[in-house]
């Protein structure tokens, strides 16, 4: 199976990183819904440092800083330079401006630690989660609180599961190993619940987010065909195909997507867990 099916910390800190930034405002405008319910478990009043862990582009980051007091201090970190230099652009319009630099979960160090932990779907691609997790358990002060949002199982996340049919229509798709980086390693969120209480987390707690997701936003079918193509990880595997394979993908999604078509978008079933809990 393509290595580049389950990106690693590593090609977050490449590549990755710079397509996700190509595609940063649909992206952005597709997981908006999933911040607010996922902010609302920090219980931020009177929190003065709060950190966004894994933050991409900066947008979780900015709702975080809007949500918080008056005079909190909001830090955002993410491995990826192409995502870091534009969060940092964003943030000059904002007053007062979340700081954004570069900067590992799994090695970051910072003196005082934080009251408040965030990360959004950043914690999956971790390539010794064990390790990681006890490094962010460090970042945190005692008495503070994390909110992870982590996908649920593949049945629940449909807008991913049909992307993975239709490219497995066209090439070999062996089952995904279990324990390999990607969007849905917590599916089974028991998985990471052993995690966090091995690295030190405490109380920690599982709520779940479930609606439809509008793919890329307000695309039509075939521009929402063609962006989850580009943005999909599991679509990572056609590259070796040419552009023809490309294309029959792209059609064969196309059709699927004009069937989810409603109000504007094509949307699809999603389901997010919301993991949260204190040191």
């Amino acid at each position: 199976m393509s290595a580049s099916e389950h990106p690693t910390s590593d090609d977050w800190a490449g590549a990755r990183g710079e397509k996700w930034l190509a595609q940063l405002a649909r992206m952005e405008s597709m997981l908006a819904p999933v911040d607010a319910p996922l902010i609302a478990q920090l219980a931020l009043k009177g929190t003065r440092r709060i950190a966004d862990l894994a933050c991409g582009g900066g947008g979780t980051t900015l709702a975080l800083a809007a949500a918080a007091d008056p005079g909190a201090a909001v830090f955002g970190y993410d491995i990826s330079p192409a995502l870091v230099a534009f969060a940092q652009t964003r943030a000059a319009a904002h007053d007062p401006a979340p700081v954004f630099a570069l900067g590992d979960s799994a090695t970051l160090a910072v003196d005082p630690p934080f009251d408040r932990i965030i990360s959004r779907f950043g914690t999956m691609f971790f390539a010794d989660p064990a390790a990681a997790f006890a490094n962010m358990a460090t970042l945190l002060a005692p008495g503070g609180r994390f909110a992870f949002a982590v996908w649920g199982p593949p049945a629940d996340n449909r807008w991913m599961a049909i992307v993975r049919e239709t490219v497995g229509e066209l090439i070999d798709l062996p089952p995904p190993p279990v324990d390999a980086p990607g969007p849905l390693r917590y599916g089974d969120v028991q998985v990471l619940l052993r995690l966090l209480g091995n690295a030190g987390f405490r109380d920690v707690t599982v709520g779940d987010w479930s609606d439809n997701l509008a793919i890329g936003g307000d695309l039509e079918p075939r521009a929402a065909a063609q962006f989850a193509l580009e943005t999909m990880s599991v679509a990572q595997a056609l590259a070796g195909g040419g552009a023809h394979l490309l294309a029959r993908a792209t059609d064969l999604l196309t059709g699927r997507f004009e069937a989810r078509w409603s109000d504007g978008a094509v949307r699809l079933p999603a389901r997010v867990h919301l993991v949260s809990g204190g040191r």
